[in-house]
């Protein structure tokens, strides 16, 4: 994770040299999770994104209308159980080749897919037992903190500055860690739909 975040702020500091072709922006949205397992997949888990954008026109490079878009979030995202809860609070770097089309009067449509790259910096089981709530760190003991999967989303743009757009993500990584008590072949993987907004400067 620290050579994906390295070789990130590497290629964005090149392309700063590039200034006319890159744009930044605030983004924000909210998530509609669920964790996927081979036992017992939860319910949806409704949390938030929160972060930075930033966007690199391709078109030296392909042709009109290619983005390079990167956004750098804190995600929070997990699952619903009966009585039982998981918090998944990941930072999150999602990269993707982006196509967007002109429909004219300030309006555009974009669609884009590509590889996302989480780190878990707060997890918790939260269980309901005898009207308290007790607690237990997920990431590092019951969960590895690494994810890595893909991510796909298609939105519209308005006045070169709004953004509204939906997008899913799904883990490729098993995120359950194996030697966890007897957890053995269990899979776990974590699944996102979100709805979001970015204003762009």
């Amino acid at each position: 994770m620290k050579r994906i975040l390295t070789l990130f702020v590497a290629v964005m500091a090149t392309v700063t040299l590039s200034a006319q072709d890159l744009r930044w922006g605030a983004t924000g949205g909210v998530n509609f999770a669920w964790v996927h397992s081979s036992v017992n997949s939860s319910d949806c888990y409704i949390g938030f994104n929160a972060g930075v954008k930033a966007e690199y026109d391709m078109a030296q490079y392909i042709t009109d209308g290619f983005l390079l878009d990167a956004r750098l979030l804190y995600t929070l995202k997990g699952g619903e159980w009966s009585g039982f809860h998981q918090n998944l609070g990941y930072l999150e770097l999602p990269v993707n080749l982006t196509y967007r089309y002109d429909l004219g009067g300030d309006v555009k449509l974009f669609g884009g897919l590509g590889p996302y790259f989480g780190l878990g910096v707060l997890g918790k089981d939260v269980e309901s037992y005898e009207g308290t709530k007790v607690k237990t760190d997920i990431f590092g003991k019951s969960y590895k903190r690494f994810d890595f999967g893909l991510n796909y989303n298609l939105g519209v743009e308005m006045w070169d500055t709004w953004q509204f757009f939906i997008g899913f993500e799904h883990s490729l990584l098993n995120v359950a860690k194996s030697d966890y008590e007897g957890a053995g072949d269990i899979k776990v993987r974590p699944l996102n739909f979100y709805i979001g907004t970015a204003f762009m400067f």
